[in-house]
């Protein structure tokens, strides 16, 4: 124990145990206020009352059979040290650190021929920068167990901190000797790296990487090592790979710890720092145990929920989001994920009653908000939908979500001016991403609308750029070429698309009509025209196809089949009443039948989408 933890004047027991009151004092959540005596000072009652309460009640009991055990003089030295331990452990295991210490220290001084109390001792002392006193732990630990890996690896960590690069070097090989791992390869990379071996510290780290790929740190000392070797591309490249997650080190003790969690809130610790690094079935698992061991902590339902989520079982992740609403019915956030969800599994009704009631409870909830507006406007009531985006605005006239919300919503009305501005600040507000597409998509259809083809090119040509399969882009952009009267830039276009995706049957179509009826003679080809309306008559026989394979049969001087598919048409036109579409039809049967091709109108080129 530590000598400075004990107030002057304490009386001790004969076993040099300090006494601890049987009376769990008020820090506890219920217990009366009493003042603690000196003799406590030693060992601290840690302040419960923010714990969940199934754990503030275990370790009340836990800490009252304590100091009912040291208060008792038929106890044994080596049990009162077991139990000051394990109580040391259930407090680490919650965090409780300070306190854990403590019991640590009284049950080294009790038992130190234990080597467990010594470890974890040096643990917590390292933890909170004591490192003179953590040194001192591992180094007794390791009188006791001359070949344990993780201490050796603890002190040797150490060593390097305060520069002792020698004395970490000789217990890393120590280390070395008993256990092939990860964390000991780093440790002799680090060596390396210290000394200025950086080819030797780059095999290390290198040796690390294999046995732990997800050690994103790694890649930062490699990086580093190669910088100063003067490779500099090989350090470019490693360092844009660099991360957070660090070297993880197996500790059976320290994994002992995570067996004594009470309740759910040191599962979801763990949860989170698997999810963190994308060891999701870890995650998983935690979650699980921490609903389990309280079925009534909500943070545990929902972290569950969207792990589910992430792994791809949304109606799993369902359940748990209503279970958290029914635990807490007035907990927006709740409301607010489980509205999420339901609107992504395309159940808007249910999603708009609890994404409206989060509002309702937290009126400045924006994710709420804007998931609102998405339902709304999925259900075409605009009007709500233009509603909810402003709303957001009014708060904030960054948010670029709102403004592509807004901007999506004045399209659906037919109001394109304020739409494009809109639209506009949504792409300059927004980050580079999955919905950048969409955006540019949008802002290209509404300048469309208000007649700015040449504005609008670009944006079609960087949907296409980012999303090469996205087959609408193209048959966008060509159609624009066209009605800028780039018919060759079309054709260009059409005929890509087609070499990335040769069963684009739309943009076959659309070739089809234009090298049949492009005004510019040079661009036209009958003969090819045909082989791919062929191709696209044998899956689709509708009238606008069979329309386009007349257009082709009559540019190849092919004039009786034109008109016989053509005559075809304009009757079915006329037997159904499309008075307009008989009318056009009739035309070019009536050139067809004078043997002319079809290019008198440039509207024919054009696709029929």
């Amino acid at each position: 124990m530590s000598s400075g933890a004990r107030a002057p004047g304490v009386p001790q027991r004969a076993t040099g145990v300090v006494l601890l009151s049987a009376v769990f004092f008020a820090c506890s959540p219920g217990a009366d206020e009493a003042p603690a005596p000196a003799a406590e000072a030693a060992i601290p009652h840690p302040a419960l009352s923010e714990l969940e309460p199934s754990l503030a009640r275990e370790l009340e009991a836990r800490r009252g059979a304590l100091d009912a055990l040291l208060a008792s003089d038929d106890a044994a030295t080596a049990e009162q040290a077991q139990a000051l331990g394990e109580l040391g452990r259930l407090y680490q295991a919650h965090r409780l650190l300070e306190a854990a210490r403590a019991c640590y220290e009284e049950a080294h001084t009790l038992a130190p021929e234990s080597f467990e109390w010594a470890y974890y001792l040096g643990v917590l002392a390292a933890g909170s920068g004591d490192v003179e006193a953590a040194a001192t732990a591992f180094r007794h630990a390791l009188d006791l167990r001359p070949d344990d890996a993780p201490a050796l690896v603890r002190l040797a960590d150490l060593e390097v901190e305060q520069g002792r690069i020698e004395e970490a070097e000789l217990l890393y090989i120590r280390a070395a000797a008993v256990d092939d791992s990860a964390a000991v390869a780093y440790g002799l990379g680090r060596v390396a790296e210290q000394r200025g071996a950086y080819a030797e510290a780059i095999e290390q780290f290198r040796r690390a990487l294999t046995l732990q790929p997800r050690a994103s740190v790694l890649h930062y000392h490699l990086g580093q090592a190669y910088r100063e070797l003067g490779e500099f591309e090989r350090a470019e490249e490693a360092l844009a790979r660099s991360g957070p997650n660090r070297v993880a080190m197996a500790d059976p003790l320290m994994h002992e710890l995570t067996t004594l969690a009470i309740g759910a809130l040191p599962h979801l610790d763990r949860g989170h720092s698997a999810a963190r690094e994308g060891r999701l079935a870890e995650a998983e698992s935690a979650y699980r145990q921490a609903v389990a061991a309280d079925a009534t902590n909500v943070r545990a339902h929902q972290s569950l929920a969207t792990l589910l989520i992430r792994r791809g079982d949304a109606e799993a992740a369902l359940e748990h989001f209503a279970v958290a609403v029914r635990l807490e019915p007035e907990n927006a956030e709740a409301h607010s994920d489980l509205g999420a969800l339901l609107s992504e599994l395309g159940r808007n009704d249910r999603a708009l009653e609890h994404l409206g009631r989060a509002i309702e409870l937290e009126p400045g909830l924006v994710e709420a908000q804007l998931t609102l507006g998405n339902v709304q406007t999925r259900l075409g009531r605009l009007d709500e939908a233009e509603a909810t985006y402003r709303q957001v605005l009014e708060s904030d006239a960054t948010n670029g979500d709102a403004r592509l919300g807004l901007g999506a919503v004045l399209a659906q009305t037919g109001d394109f001016e304020p739409a494009v501005v809109e639209l506009r600040e949504a792409l300059r507000l927004l980050p580079e991403g999955e919905r950048t597409p969409q955006i540019h998509f949008g802002l290209a259809e509404a300048l469309v609308r208000t007649g700015r083809l040449e504005e609008a090119l670009p944006h079609y040509t960087r949907v296409r750029e980012i999303v090469p399969a996205d087959g609408l882009a193209w048959l966008r952009e060509a159609t624009v070429l066209m009605g800028l009267g780039r018919f060759a830039d079309a054709r260009a276009t059409l005929e890509a698309r087609l070499r990335l995706e040769s069963t684009d049957g739309r943009a076959a179509h659309s070739l089809v009509r234009l090298l049949a009826g492009a005004p510019d003679p040079s661009l036209r080809d009958g003969p090819r025209a045909v082989g791919l309306a062929g191709a696209l008559l044998e899956v689709d026989n509708s009238t606008p196809t069979a329309e386009t394979a007349a257009m082709a049969l009559a540019e190849a001087g092919r004039f009786e089949e034109a008109v016989s598919i053509q005559r075809t048409l304009v009757e079915e036109a006329r037997r159904q009443g499309r008075t307009g579409e008989e009318r056009r039809l009739a035309r070019n049967l009536e050139r067809y039948e004078r043997s002319e091709a079809c290019c008198a109108r440039v509207a024919d080129a054009f696709p029929p989408y």
